[in-house]
């Protein structure tokens, strides 16, 4: 049988992604080899797999970003990190690869100039879209890739601007062709595996309680950009002390709860990390910064969505779902996202809810034909 590496996304939500990518190829009888960073490895632990598991720890370097740092500042020196390590792990590597599957933000093209490997075995592993409506390059993230392009003498590309850059490579899309932004754009590189939205243990230690008489507004703006803390404190006057709304929200394991919010309302209560798949089914409206895994699963849940994106696609997924007549997107880039706007966009997506549901419904459906081809798919590209 023919012997697969993939090299894990090292952020959470392109992490996700992979796992059932990784499970289905295992299933099918394929011998996989993941390189996988300590952060994720256990949850591969019921796929049965090589993996080879290694610490792209940056927290130290994390100790020295000042606060005002931009979201993605972190996230640069871990994807150099990973890169360095997982270049050397191959360079070792004796394995007669048959396919190398990488996760998008991994710059193969000039990992390659070092690793030497045939570029026809090398396929992409896209999170949702491959191109964009926006201007995704900035310089400012390759302040963490230099020490990876000094080591091996190569040029790593701004890892955000890099996905929406044309390349001939095959892709592997975790998204169905009905809902990219411009499905007329897509070639015959390009392949639909629909979304994968992953049904985790509950977590026992979640204490939440919904109160029966109020409607359920969640609001989270994922796990990298989860420190926009003047968007969090207008959610708070927005429905401060709400006779209708019980507020959750997440606000991500960087922030301080107990210095950064010192005057909580009766019906919010303010977590650090929410186990987001076990909620959901129980939110009414759910204000999400439209990262795609986050977007799917609010979509299968049937909450209504405001979308109000933060970075890279996220503007286009807000924009696919707003016209997709699913949910309603609030654009930072356009608007001042006011407290009485902020209202205003929840009341109307939650009054709206039995029309979003018909969007919704298309949209899920796309998804479901798009996982039912997966077989075919990798049987197409593994033969």
């Amino acid at each position: 049988m023919k012997k697969i590496f993939i090299a894990n996304g090292v952020l959470h939500g392109h992490f996700t992604g992979s796992v059932e990518v990784v499970r289905e190829l295992a299933e099918m009888g394929y011998e996989v080899t993941c390189y996988v960073t300590d952060e994720f490895a256990d949850r591969l632990n019921d796929i049965p797999v090589k993996k080879v598991v290694y610490s792209a720890d940056v927290s130290e370097i994390a100790k020295r970003i000042p606060p005002q740092a931009p979201p993605f500042a972190i996230n640069s020196f871990l994807i150099g990190k990973a890169t360095d390590i997982v270049i050397d792990l191959l360079m070792k590597d004796q394995t007669d690869y048959d396919y190398y599957i990488f996760d998008q933000f991994f710059d193969i093209a000039e990992m390659n100039k070092v690793l030497k490997r045939d570029p026809e075995k090398f396929l992409i592993l896209y999170s949702s879209f491959i191109l964009s409506d926006e201007n995704q390059f900035d310089n400012a993230r390759l302040c963490g890739l230099q020490a990876t392009n000094q080591k091996y003498h190569i040029n790593l590309h701004d890892f955000v601007g890099l996905i929406f850059t044309p390349n001939r490579f095959k892709k592997l899309i975790l998204t169905s062709k009905f809902f990219p932004l411009r499905p007329e754009d897509t070639d015959e590189t390009c392949y639909f595996l629909g979304p994968h939205i992953e049904n985790r243990a509950a977590d026992p230690d979640f204490d939440f309680k919904k109160d029966p008489d109020k409607k359920l507004l969640f609001i989270s703006l994922g796990t990298v950009f989860g420190k926009n803390l003047e968007f969090y404190h207008r959610c708070i006057e927005a429905f401060r002390d709400s006779e209708e709304y019980q507020v959750i929200m997440s606000v991500g394991k960087f922030v301080n709860i107990a210095e950064t919010f010192r005057d909580i309302p009766a019906n919010f209560t303010i977590y650090n990390y929410v186990p987001q798949t076990q909620l959901l089914p129980e939110v009414d409206v759910f204000i999400t910064h439209a990262g795609f895994n986050s977007t799917s699963e609010g979509l299968a849940s049937g909450a209504s969505l405001v979308l109000v994106p933060q970075a890279v696609d996220q503007f286009d997924v807000a924009k696919v779902v707003q016209r997709l007549h699913a949910g309603i997107a609030l654009n930072i880039h356009e608007i001042d996202i006011t407290p009485d706007i902020i209202r205003k966009a929840v009341d109307d997506a939650y009054s709206n809810r039995e029309s979003f549901r018909k969007g919704t419904k298309a949209i899920i459906d796309s998804f479901n034909e798009a996982r039912n081809h997966r077989k075919a798919i990798y049987e197409e590209i593994f033969a």
